[in-house]
Parts: structure tokens; C-alpha cells; sequence
């Protein structure tokens, strides 16, 4: 009897714990919609074109999918959203990678802004410039948007 109260409290516990990433990963999502800011498929692109040489057979379906996941990364943050209420529905897969191509591949994409802003020398800029943005309510919504929508993404735990 007290173990199956034990599961049933963790189980609750996660659920809380996942209402929690899912709203911030919804306000994520609006602060993407403020910024005007969409996801990019670039990665898959470069997947399905190296895919395409090795079979060219399939090039037509890969298109197709890349097609599928163009106008699912061009909603951005309404694409955040939905995948985040998917999530809520409980069909954790689907709702989560809906929210990558939302955020445009999340956490790989922030890692390549920052290499690609140290490499060049113009991170330290672009961050103070979208500190200031978001400090003068002028913009940074998109950035604060997406790191939102990473953090929520990365927590998401799908319960047993």
C-alpha cells in the first residue's frame, strides 16, 4: 500500500515538474512570436543532402520531409507553443521535436551562435547589445525566447 502511494506521489510530483517546463517553454515560445523570430532546418538540409547522394532514389521523400519541417521551424514560436501543449497531451516525442524545429534545433543552434560569435569577435557585442535591448524593452525577445524554450525543452521528462 505504501509503495503504491509512493509511486503515485512521485508521479504527481513529475507532472507539477513538467506543467512548470511546459509553461515556460509556452512563454518562451510568445516571447519568440514578439521577436519575430523562427527556427531553422539548416542541419536536417545538410542531412538530407548528404542522404540523397547516397540514395538519389529517396530524394523526393527527403524533400518532402524537409518541406514538412521548413513550415514547422517557420512558426517559431507558435510552433513552440503547439509542440509544448503537445507535450502536455503527453506524447512527449512528437511535442518535443516539434519545439526544436520551433526553436530552430535549440541547444545545438545557441552552441554554433557562440562559436561562431567567438570566432568572429562579435559575441561579446551582439550580447551586450541584446542585453541592452531587452533592459530598454526594445528587443532581445527572440534570444530570451529561445533560451526560455531550450531550458523548458531540456527539463521536459517524460513520466514512467
Amino acid at each position: 500500500m505504501k509503495i503504491v502511494l509512493l509511486k503515485k506521489t512521485i508521479m504527481v510530483e513529475k507532472k507539477m515538474e513538467n506543467k512548470k517546463w511546459i509553461a515556460i517553454c509556452i512563454i518562451g515560445g510568445i516571447f519568440m512570436i514578439i521577436g519575430s523570430t523562427v527556427g531553422s532546418v539548416s542541419f536536417f538540409a545538410t542531412i538530407f543532402g548528404i542522404a540523397s547522394g547516397l540514395a538519389p532514389e529517396l530524394q523526393p521523400i527527403f524533400n518532402i520531409v524537409l518541406t514538412v519541417f521548413t513550415y514547422i521551424a517557420l512558426g517559431g514560436g507558435v510552433s513552440v507553443i503547439i509542440g509544448a501543449i503537445i507535450v502536455a497531451l503527453d506524447h512527449y516525442g512528437i511535442g518535443k521535436f516539434i519545439i526544436t524545429l520551433g526553436a530552430g534545433m535549440g541547444l545545438i543552434g545557441l552552441i554554433i551562435y557562440i562559436i561562431t560569435g567567438i570566432y568572429g569577435g562579435t559575441l561579446t557585442n551582439d550580447l551586450i547589445a541584446i542585453l541592452i535591448n531587452l533592459l530598454t524593452l526594445s528587443g532581445g525577445f527572440g534570444f530570451l525566447g529561445i533560451i526560455l524554450t531550450i531550458l523548458g525543452r531540456f527539463k521536459l521528462k517524460k513520466e514512467d
